[in-house]
């Protein structure tokens, strides 16, 4: 008897329209973690290009999830993954450049000449190169807990400080990539200023947005808190990489242009 009320069943399913669905996939509903801290496995330069693919294109979800507590070393090992291959060109092609110079031509004229001494600031620029290693921890940190504290005084952060620390540091990422690339024609003198401002400009916005969105999702506030409490982070970047280039720009707004091609050694 179980056969023919089924079959009855299925006819009265047939003439009412009625349309079976799939029951809901959990799996598929449930928000997808950043690639990164996804347990799939799979090599760590495969999954630092997701990362930062989704964190480029899909910032809105990719800060969905934040898991507790924070991985700060998972972190700032993707940002070394990142800023680090390029510094490390820019040191060869420095070492290159410099045992290839022929002696006694001088040395290139930059902006900053007319206020500080050119050795010592070829000195202080190659020191503040060096020390790049040592600078992007300190930029994660401090990034994190100034966003973190924009987030508090603008209406209470529902997270720790790690987790506004995480959100800062994936949004750093792109920018910290496009800045390492452009190093290399930064140091070696054939990059223009008005081009290097151009590009610190776009990567300040871009790095602007990100954390503001990463904010906001982290802490489940709005979008326009997120704004401000990134302002802060945001010009320290700003700040920072552009204190860095004053010392090999040959044009700075602001300060006269230098006269010759070259200054004496």
């Amino acid at each position: 008897m179980g056969a023919p009320d089924a079959g009855r069943a299925a006819v009265s399913r047939v003439h009412s329209g009625a349309v079976t669905r799939a029951a809901p996939n959990p799996s598929r509903d449930r928000p997808r973690p950043i690639p990164l801290e996804a347990n799939d496995g799979g090599p760590w330069l495969a999954r630092c290009r997701k990362t930062l693919v989704a964190l480029t294109l899909r910032p809105w979800q990719s800060f969905e999830v934040c898991p507790e507590p924070i991985d700060h070393g998972r972190v700032m090992r993707l940002l070394a993954t990142l800023r680090l291959p390029p510094w490390i060109v820019l040191l060869v092609a420095l070492a290159v450049q410099q045992a290839t110079a022929v002696e006694g031509t001088g040395i290139p004229m930059r902006a900053i000449y007319v206020v500080i001494e050119p050795p010592l600031a070829r000195v202080l620029s190659l020191w503040i190169v060096l020390m790049i290693p040592v600078g992007l921890p300190l930029l994660y940190f401090v990034s994190g807990l100034i966003a973190h504290i924009g987030v508090a005084v603008t209406g209470g952060a529902s997270r720790s400080i790690g987790a506004s620390m995480r959100a800062c540091g994936y949004a750093l990422g792109l920018a910290l990539l496009v800045v390492g690339v452009v190093d290399i024609p930064l140091y070696l003198g054939r990059m223009p200023g008005e081009v290097y401002l151009v590009m610190l400009g776009v990567m300040g916005l871009v790095f602007w947005g990100l954390s503001a969105i990463a904010l906001a999702r982290t802490h489940r506030i709005a979008l326009a808190r997120g704004c401000i409490a990134s302002l802060l982070p945001t010009v320290v970047f700003v700040a920072a990489t552009f204190g860095r280039a004053m010392l090999e720009l040959s044009e700075i707004p602001g300060l006269p242009p230098p006269g010759n091609g070259y200054a004496l050694p």
